[in-house]
């Protein structure tokens, strides 16, 4: 609102009052300073002028009345045609100038009028101009408040957006974003532009493989006849859902890639197309007992996985559970052979990192699990005693290790 001439007025208004301002000044002439009147004909007292100028002649001596009167007359016809040769041209220059003085007054005149209308002329620009920047300065205000209010609508991490259709355009303006940052020189975070779901078949092995490794996760979270939702973020081709349904939980699959989301409805599990930290944002506080993220983290920048985290502590209830298992970059053996083959890796997180933040967000218990042991660990107990024993131990644990970790947080 704003305080104009004592009265109270929206930006709206005041805008209005000035486009009808400027419509009358167009129409009207009207100055906003209210100079503008009735201008004198051009030239009316010089033509007056010229008129009298024409009348003027050399002084005639006139038909003589009377004996003095013929003598006058005679005399002066003398004395004029003694004198005419000195008066009759200084008379004719006299006249000459007094005709030139006539039109420079007349164009001084008619110059004067010129300028002054010219004048007006820009007074009325003056105030066209003035009021067009009182109405373009509000314009741009309200702008920059329209702009201000699309950048909190896209703090907001895309609220406004719904449906597979829109995901998908949101998913290709973030592929243009993130070349973009790729170009600048940051960490790629947009993947190959592959078959994703062929991709997973390949390198992270059998469906039933996975069921296997996650069954023991399900133990994790709340009894089923308890009330609440298990949400299951990244949920791929559905092994954990399937697991889920098993023991009776109402479970729902999130996951960016509309093919994996096509794999679980196939299967007659319930998932959606979106990202968990934009599901979770409008998910209502206290409503879940579960969250489960497998594979999920390593694919977030520092900020996405910290609001992650933030927004499980929201939504879980008192009890519900957390669980996010990613690769563990404590594995040199991991990170060669699995963390890298996967374009669209940003970067590992530190076992210690993540269970740190959890903490730090409020959840009471948190409790680190180190799963899927290499292989050659098996061989440990046959390393010799004493230094030796000890030293090639903590190398194959360095080297080879335990390639994955979970985290477990406990609201």
């Amino acid at each position: 609102m704003l305080d104009v001439d004592g009265q109270v007025i929206s930006a709206e208004v005041l805008v209005e009052r000035v486009e009808r301002l400027l419509e009358a000044i167009d129409t009207t002439g009207l100055s906003i300073d209210d100079h503008s009147s009735a201008a004198s004909p051009l030239d009316a007292p010089i033509h007056a002028m010229r008129l009298i100028h024409r009348e003027i002649h050399p002084p005639d001596i006139g038909t003589p009345v009377g004996v003095r009167g013929r003598l006058a007359a005679l005399v002066k016809r003398g004395v004029r045609k003694m004198t005419s040769w000195y008066i009759e041209p200084r008379w004719r220059l006299l006249h000459e100038l007094e005709s030139q003085n006539i039109e420079f007054a007349s164009r001084a005149y008619n110059n004067v009028h010129r300028i002054d209308a010219e004048l007006d002329e820009v007074r009325r620009q003056n105030a066209r101009l003035k009021l067009q920047v009182v109405a373009a300065t509000e314009r741009v205000s309200r702008q920059r408040h329209q702009l201000g209010d699309l950048t909190d609508l896209v703090e907001l991490n895309k609220k406004s957006l719904q449906g597979v259709a829109m995901q998908a355009e949101v998913q290709s303006l973030a592929r243009e974003v993130t070349a973009l940052v790729d170009r600048l020189g940051a960490v790629g975070v947009s993947g190959a532009d592959i078959d994703y779901v062929e991709f997973e078949n390949r390198f992270r092995g059998d469906s039933g493989d996975v069921e296997a490794a996650q069954k023991r996760y399900v133990t994790l979270f709340p009894s089923a006849p308890e009330s609440g939702r298990i949400i299951d973020i990244g949920c791929g081709r559905g092994e954990m859902l399937t697991l889920l349904e098993a023991e009776g939980y109402d479970a729902l699959g999130i996951d960016t890639d509309p093919g994996m989301v096509e794999v679980c409805k196939a299967k007659g599990l319930p998932a959606v197309v979106d990202n968990g930290v934009h599901f979770l944002s409008q998910t209502a506080d206290d409503s879940l007992k579960g969250i489960f993220c497998a594979q999920v983290v390593e694919h977030l920048i520092t900020q996405e996985m910290e609001q992650l985290v933030r927004l499980a502590f929201r939504t879980l209830r008192v009890g519900g559970v957390l669980v996010v298992e990613t690769i563990n970059p404590r594995s040199s053996f991991a990170l060669g052979n699995h963390f890298y083959a996967d374009t669209s890796h940003v970067r590992p997180v530190h076992p210690e990192t993540l269970r740190y933040i959890c903490e730090q967000i409020g959840f009471g218990t948190v409790r680190l699990e180190e799963r899927s042991p290499h292989p050659i660990l098996a061989q440990e107990p046959e390393l010799p005693e004493g230094i030796v024993g000890q030293t090639v131990k903590a190398l194959l644990e360095s080297v080879f290790g335990y390639q994955d970790y979970a985290i477990v947080a406990t609201k």
